[in-house]
């Protein structure tokens, strides 16, 4: 297949209602529009290859691109790539005993999309509680609870993990449950918080 005779390729960001060149690249040079020079720039350099890396995401960025190889006589090929920036803050883990021998059990996480959270220890995950709450700015945290867990006769170790989406990027933290013998102080907390 012989290639097409591109004169130009344009990188264009599509939000609702508007479309605004990034970037284009022709023979004569690369340029990127000054609102977005801030982070974007050519990865590859060419008319039959021209990609651009956006650098230091943020919400801000979140769209669709849209890559225009301007050929003659044809007109222009298009392909799209749609952006969607994901957050994932957290597991926070805590542990309450009292001093009747039971423990809560308490793990969060927020994140964009709601996360997943679950514990290392399949029995324990079949007795938790879930909660949600949304926020204002579109993260939503999510709360896994057990109450009222007996406290263990030897020192057990419990994880909690928390991911945005199944085989995604996973976080996860843990700590000891001290055994009945070395809880003595009423209403003690332990709280650990893992963040990347």
């Amino acid at each position: 297949m012989k290639p097409k005779d591109v004169r130009q390729v344009t990188w264009q960001q599509e939000t609702t209602g508007a479309i605004e060149n990034v970037a284009t690249y022709s023979k004569r040079s690369p340029d990127v529009n000054l609102p977005f020079q801030r982070n974007v720039e050519f990865e590859d350099e060419g008319l039959q290859n021209c990609s651009i890396v956006i650098r230091g995401v943020s919400r801000g960025d979140e769209s669709c691109y849209k890559c225009l190889f301007n050929t003659y006589p044809d007109g222009a090929i298009s392909g799209i790539t749609c952006l969607r920036v994901n957050e994932l803050y957290g597991p926070s883990l805590l542990i309450t005993q009292t001093n009747n021998s039971h423990t809560t059990l308490s793990c969060s996480a927020t994140g964009r999309p709601a996360p997943i959270v679950t514990w290392d220890n399949t029995e324990i995950l079949e007795n938790s509680i879930m909660a949600s709450v949304t926020h204002l700015n579109g993260t939503v945290t999510i709360t896994s609870t057990l109450a009222e867990l007996s406290l263990p006769d030897k020192d057990t170790r419990v994880g909690c993990v928390v991911s945005l989406f199944s085989g995604g990027v996973t976080k996860n933290v843990s700590m000891v449950i001290p055994g009945r013998t070395q809880a003595s102080f009423a209403g003690e907390k332990w709280f650990c918080t893992c963040l990347q």
